[in-house]
This record gives C-alpha cells, structure tokens and sequence, in this order.
C-alpha cells in the first residue's frame, strides 16, 4: 500500500519507523548494576544520572526540598526492578527499568498520568462490528510499517488518556483511507468535548461523535496541545473551526471476544482501555506483559492498539501509549494475548472501539 505523507512529519516519521523495526531495545532506560546497590553513594550517583536524563530539575528553589524524599521512592523502585528482574520463578516475561516514573509512588503515578474515566456499570453500544474468519488474517500485523501510526506523544499530568487514543485511531483510520498521514490535536478534543471530563478523564466514544458532529478535527499544529501541566483549558473557537480531517462515524467492537478485537486491529488501529495500576505497568521496559488486573471495574487507562505479532510462543498486542518514548518499548507495550482469558490480559477486550473513515482500506491490501 502506498501512502504520501504531510510535509510536517514525513521525514521524522521515516527515521521513527527505521528504529521501531531496526530495534525495540531498553536502551532508553537507565542501566544499573548489583554494585549500584550495594552503595549509598553510588546509588545517589545512579539517581542524579537519571535525574539528569529525565530532566528532574530538583536543584530548583521550589523544588529542591523535593529531592530526598524522591531519591527515597527511587530507591525503592529500583529495589523492586531488581528483585523482579531477577527471580527466575516469575511466570511473566516482560523486564522492568527505570523508566521516567521511578521516582513517583504507585499512587502518585496514577493520579497523575491515567485518565480513561470507567462507567459505573454497563451502558447499551450500538451494533457490534462483525466478527471475521480469523484464520484468513496475516499472523502478524504492525500499523507502524504501513505509516498509519504517528510518533509516540506525551499526555503530561493531565488525564488526557482518552483524547491520546481517539486521536491516534482517527490518524490511523484516516491514513489507510486516505492515504495520508496527519498528526491531529488532542487539545481540541480535551478543550472542546464537553461531555468528557478534560485533564480530569473521559471516554473515546464521546470524542467520536463530537469529531461527527464538529464536521472534523484540527492538525496537532493548527491546534498544539498545552494541557500538559494539568489545565483543561477553554475551547478555542478559531482553532476549533480548523478541521482537517472528517470521520464518517465510528463502530464498537464486541467487547469479551478476543476474534472481534483482532478482526478490528487487521483493518486498522483500534482504541481501547485497560488496567496500568500495578507498579510493574509503572516500570515496564520491554518484553511481554500480563501483571495486571482484568477487572472491569479496574480499567483506567486508554491506549491504541496498532498491530499484533508472536515472540518466543507468545501472542501480543502492539500497544501505543502516550507517556513519551522514554517508557516502556519506546512508548509502546506488547500486552500478551491468546490466553483464554475472555476479557483479556489487564481488561484490553472490554471497550474496544474505532473510528470510520470512507474508503478504508482492509487487511487484504496490506
């Protein structure tokens, strides 16, 4: 399939689908050694590196009293990265790092970084999208080689999860349809969507239809996002006016069928929600993850699946997320699938939706 890309991301966008298929190493994330925990001192050392790196300017007067009480909680991250990395017994193959979030709390790093706003109990969905013959589907799939996925982004401390997902499925839909691809605004949709929540939350199906019924969404640079301190911000109404890219409508996957999400996920990025509360989602650098509850009450989080492959005889859903590139698989998660588990590992099978954009390619023209 041939796409012509927008001037804005084309040559960035080469140079990400190079190192994405070159390597999904953990090279982002801090490397320590047993010695580093055997020392004071060169534990300090090890969390001023990483400070360095992630920028954690605590030498700053408003933050500077900050700095031990985080060198405390890295410390203890750190112990748990190793003790995890190194028991031989453990049942799941994915590795933790000190990713970007070693020195926040479980706690902390939920309330700060999560967003997708769970309904207290089921709602009617309007028809499923129908399941298809799985076995005449490629084994594997990647949106990313196909140039239907934008560079990973960064929601900051506002629980924009949500508008970070729909986003990147309308990008993806649009692209296979259309044959280019834009990187469009998730401010529009955290300003804009009333009936979500902002920084404080808020669902895909309702970003949908206020897509439908604005008769389109701005450019990432038509309407730039600045929400990540936190603030919502007001509806800009000149920026809103901008509306580059349309969606004809949107369908629900059915949700609890491993088939159905699949089927979805060949024809195109599909967004979904799930679980990240657990302190190994936290630290996660690489492999395949399951350590998550599946919970529907526990769903907290939105993330876009883009694809879906094998490793070492395991099935996993390529998972983008929006928390930069310094966590994680560059910004992505493989969560482990084929496991019988009818809601999916950390819930990925509950809500399942995406957007419809006129002539969408299928899996067949791949």
């Amino acid at each position: 399939m041939a796409f012509s890309y927008s001037s804005t991301i084309r040559g960035f966008l080469c140079l990400s689908v190079l190192v994405l298929v070159i390597c999904f190493a953990s090279a982002r994330h801090l490397e320590y050694n047993e010695d580093d925990l055997a020392s004071e001192d060169r534990l300090l050392q090890l969390f001023e590196k990483w400070a360095t790196k992630h920028s954690k300017n605590y030498t700053s007067p408003h933050e500077s009293s900050q700095k031990h009480s985080r060198f405390q909680v890295f410390k203890q991250n750190l112990a748990y990265i190793h003790q995890q990395n190194s028991n031989k017994q453990k049942e799941s193959s994915h590795r933790l790092g000190l990713t970007r979030f070693a020195d926040l709390t479980l706690n902390e790093f939920k309330a700060r970084h999560f967003g997708f706003r769970n309904r207290p109990s089921p709602v009617p969905l309007q028809e499923y999208s129908s399941v298809c013959d799985t076995k005449k589907l490629p084994a594997s799939v990647d949106w990313r080689k196909h140039g239907a996925v934008t560079p990973v982004k960064d929601q900051g401390t506002c629980g924009s999860c949500w508008a970070f997902s729909s986003v990147g499925a309308i990008e993806g839909a649009h692209a296979i349809a259309i044959g280019e691809l834009v990187s469009l605004s998730e401010q529009e949709l955290v300003s804009c969507v009333h009936t979500n929540f902002g920084c404080h939350g808020g669902l895909m199906n309702p970003a949908f239809k206020w897509v439908i019924r604005n008769g389109g969404i701005n450019t990432e640079e038509g309407y730039p996002y600045v929400s990540g301190t936190g603030r919502t911000r007001f509806c800009n109404w000149n920026k809103k006016m901008g509306k580059s890219v349309t969606i004809a409508g949107y369908e629900d996957v059915q949700p609890h069928n491993e088939e159905a999400l699949t089927c979805a996920v060949a024809q195109q990025p599909v967004s979904v929600a799930i679980n990240a509360n657990s302190q190994d989602f936290q630290l996660y650098a690489g492999g395949i993850f399951n350590s998550c509850s599946d919970g529907r009450t526990d769903i907290d989080h939105a993330v876009l699946v883009v694809g879906y492959g094998s490793e070492g005889g395991k099935d996993y859903w390529i998972v983008k997320n929006s928390w930069t590139e310094d966590w994680g698989l560059d910004g992505y998660v493989h969560i482990e699938r084929s496991t019988g588990n009818r809601r999916g590992v950390c819930g990925i099978h509950t809500s399942p939706s995406y957007p419809v954009v006129r002539k969408a390619a299928s899996w067949s023209s791949m």
